[in-house]
């Protein structure tokens, strides 16, 4: 039987979370400006898509065991983009507890 082998967000990086985020949402247009400060809201996102943007960092970055389940406020609709990444790479290094 196959053993997980990385580490919980080992090799997870606020820029690593925002590309699988923004390959998501839909890769920018990078002549935009406005593109660091688009919000989550702004790209489409709404309450239960969060929770599978979520979902899709856990399995990219996490150990099969994280559980995506979020406490509320966690990741909020109007963060940025980055802000979110960085709010999920943070749960991912402390095992999406939010501690």
């Amino acid at each position: 039987m196959p053993v997980e082998t990385r580490q919980l967000g080992g090799d997870t990086d606020i820029s690593k979370v925002a590309a699988l985020l923004w390959m998501l949402l839909g890769d920018p247009d990078v002549e935009d400006s406005s593109v660091a400060s688009r919000t989550l809201a702004e790209c489409g996102v709404d309450a239960g898509s969060v929770l599978d943007l979520w979902a899709a960092v856990c399995e990219e970055f996490g150990e099969r065991s994280l559980d995506p389940e979020l406490d509320p406020g966690a990741l909020e609709l109007t963060m940025t983009v980055e802000t979110a990444a960085a709010a999920m790479a943070g749960l991912l290094a402390h095992g999406g507890d939010g501690h």
